[in-house]
């Protein structure tokens, strides 16, 4: 039933509604009869004229009645429906606002150990120079430190900006430059956490351009992966492969961890889901990771059954997953 014949049905009042009804019923039930009549070579006697005038009086009431209730219901579950969908979709803004708060939080915490070496560099090079004697040769060389040291701060800076401006979101990269991008931001942490970080890019994955949303997802990845770890004693490693494939992309994230528990396979996406303390995760990393891959790349984003401790991605080549061939 579309919406303007709905729409018509509600400015019509249920006696005018249930009058117009009735009267075309009669006219059809009258004709119909009549020509049913003539088909079957039954003679139309007065019989037949009272049922056929008698029957649409009986019934069209109940069915006006029928059909009022179920267009009033049907505006009602309209108008219930389109006020969920709007509530949905502000459920869906604020938490992708919480887990970008809550990589805010985190990037911040990798800006402080990012600057820390090339600052204190930079200030035993403002103290070399100082100390030189004006030795034309020192004064250089310290100026070329400096100078390496804030085009390095410079470039991190820029990176964290881009992966937080939202009007870049959709900017499509090369696919090496993503990665440039992620290892400034957070391969000093894995680092440090003693985790060897291997990429391995597969196929034609060097012609791949992606918009830059994916970084987010793959951040995520990779803090699941670290947080997987966190109690592993033997060697730590986590393996990014990226597959281009005639028609798809894939992405996967694996780590030397013990892998997703059994019982918690099937909650891992669920929103505000976490095994870690509440204070250190809100549970949004997988669930706005998950979203954002199916919503800007078409994509699925789910969890390796053969191997729990390995995260993949698809994503078909779309408009903001293209394969440049060179």
């Amino acid at each position: 039933m579309s919406n303007k014949f709905i729409e018509y049905i509600s400015r019509l009042t249920a006696f005018h509604f249930s009058l117009i009804l009735t009267v075309s019923v009669l006219i059809l039930s009258i004709g119909i009869v009549y020509l049913i009549a003539v088909v079957v070579r039954v003679q139309y006697t007065e019989f037949f004229l009272f049922v056929s005038i008698v029957l649409p009086l009986i019934l069209t009431p109940p069915v006006v009645y029928i059909l009022l209730k179920m267009t009033k219901n049907l505006r009602y579950y309209k108008e219930h429906l389109a006020s969920e969908i709007e509530k949905n979709k502000e459920k869906d803004l604020v938490m992708y606002e919480q887990a970008r708060f809550a990589v805010i939080g985190e990037m911040m915490a990798n800006i402080s150990h990012q600057w820390k070496q090339p600052l204190h560099t930079i200030n035993l090079s403002v103290i070399s120079a100082r100390l030189s004697g004006y030795d034309e040769q020192k004064l250089d060389k310290s100026c070329d430190i400096i100078e390496a040291n804030v085009n390095y701060l410079a470039n991190t800076v820029n990176d964290f900006l881009s992966f937080f401006d939202k009007k870049s979101i959709q900017e499509l990269k090369p696919l090496e430059d993503v990665i440039k991008e992620i290892k400034n931001i957070y391969l000093l942490q894995l680092e440090e956490a003693g985790i060897c970080l291997k990429i391995d890019l597969q196929n034609n994955a060097k012609d791949i351009r992606l918009a830059l949303s994916i970084s987010q997802v793959i951040l995520n990845l990779l803090a699941n992966a670290k947080d997987a770890m966190q109690n592993i004693q033997t060697y730590k490693e986590i393996e990014m492969q990226f597959i281009a494939f005639d028609d798809y992309f894939k992405i996967r994230c694996c780590d030397t961890g013990d892998g997703v528990a059994e019982e918690n396979i099937y909650k891992i996406f669920e929103p505000y889901f976490t095994t870690k303390d509440k204070t250190q995760g809100t549970g949004l990393g997988l669930y706005m990771s998950r979203q954002i891959v199916k919503t800007l790349f078409n994509g699925e984003l789910y969890l390796d059954k053969n191997d729990r401790s390995c995260f993949v991605i698809d994503m078909p080549y779309d408009t903001n997953c293209r394969l440049e061939q060179r």
